[in-house]
């Protein structure tokens, strides 16, 4: 090559160099952006002996399952499971509670239909909290263990698991304008504004930890109860999923959040309704993923029902197949973070693993996304 050649495509490449690094750093930005963590809920996991906890492991790394939601205390049984999961190249998605004050009332529960007793959200005892949340932290950094995510709480938004919800109520769906003039909305209301209050600790402690700085913080799992004929039958009152973060939204929700956790147990898609596909995606665009929030969602709970027969989990396998389409899609927009099926253990017709066995749909839920 003539070295005026020369001399002209090296002046030409330290041009393009800077325009071609940024698009080589913004591709590998983007598809950082469009992972999306595929996994399970493991019921019960820190009350199972050591060697049932083990036993677990084995099945979900055997499985090709890579990622587990679940709720660990901090001691050192569940931190040597914590740690066996790392080890197994399965990541942690961690649930973490929080500490209310000695005198806070409790709700009893109600046999009928089945509601938890619950203390009230409203009654968050913010040092006993801190206290907790750095004692967990600690014992992670202790064990050697990074997580995945880290989810505060679990369905908040309605009366069975937030005492600030009467019982019986009025089985209705709770307004954004009823959380500021209801007088059951105002005490709601100031549970919501606590839990974004116990967020602030929460974020302080893990920008502090040695090795979860960075770990998403992902709020708590909203349950889908938009109103309607089962929560009016049965006096279930709560706000729903689009409400409840425009009004944590508005209190500063994200400035301390990574994601927004969301439950959705939607109706099942059958093989020969044309309608029942376009109607799925219309009720999830409504009630679960909204679009213009500021972060994405975590699906931390999700399923279908199976009794465990051939057509049962041929109808379940068709209903996981269609609305992983969906989940694929939020994906790449870069919408959705984490894809997670309630739940892995029998009993219980959600589950996937049975007799020893991942069921026919449960290979379609733990895929990696496309």
């Amino acid at each position: 090559m003539k070295r005026n050649s020369r001399i002209r495509l090296l002046l030409f490449l330290s041009l393009c160099l800077p325009f071609v690094s940024l698009n080589i750093a913004w591709a590998t930005s983007s598809a950082t952006a469009a992972q999306c963590a595929v996994g399970v809920n493991v019921n019960s996991f820190q009350n199972f002996s050591t060697d049932e906890q083990m036993t677990i492991v084995d099945q979900l790394k055997q499985n090709g399952v890579g990622y587990v939601r679940t709720s660990l205390r901090p001691d050192d049984k569940n931190m040597t499971l914590a740690k066996a999961l790392q080890t197994a190249g399965i990541g942690l998605v961690l649930n973490i509670g929080w500490k209310v004050d000695a005198n806070a009332p409790e709700r009893q529960e109600y046999p009928r239909p089945h509601i938890r007793a619950a203390r009230p959200l409203s009654r968050i005892d913010p040092g006993l909290s801190r206290d907790y949340f750095q004692t967990v932290f600690d014992k992670l950094d202790a064990y050697g263990v990074t997580l995945a995510g880290i989810e505060v709480g679990n369905e908040i938004n309605w009366v069975d698991f937030n005492g600030d919800f009467p019982m019986p109520g009025r089985g209705k769906a709770l307004s954004l304008g009823e959380l500021s003039q209801d007088p059951v909305g105002k005490q709601v209301a100031d549970g919501l504004v606590k839990y974004v209050q116990l967020l602030v600790l929460l974020k302080q402690v893990r920008d502090r930890s040695k090795l979860n700085p960075h770990v998403p913080i992902i709020s708590a799992g909203m349950a889908t109860v938009s109103g309607g004929k089962w929560q009016a039958d049965n006096k279930l009152d709560g706000v729903s999923i689009p409400v409840t973060y425009a009004f944590l939204r508005a209190h500063g929700l994200d400035a301390l959040v990574d994601g927004y956790g969301v439950h959705s147990y939607p109706p099942q898609v059958t093989g020969d309704d044309k309608t029942a596909l376009p109607q799925l995606r219309k009720y999830l665009n409504d009630n679960i993923f909204p679009n213009g929030n500021a972060k994405p969602f975590w699906l931390t709970e999700w399923g279908f029902g199976s009794d465990g027969s051939a057509a049962a989990e041929n109808q379940r396998a068709h209903s996981v197949a269609a609305t992983r389409a969906y989940f694929d899609n939020l994906c790449k927009q870069g919408r959705l973070k984490g894809v997670f099926w309630y739940m892995w253990n029998a009993p219980g017709n959600d589950s996937i693993y049975r007799t020893g066995r991942l069921m026919p749909s449960g290979r379609l839920v733990v895929a990696p996304m496309k």
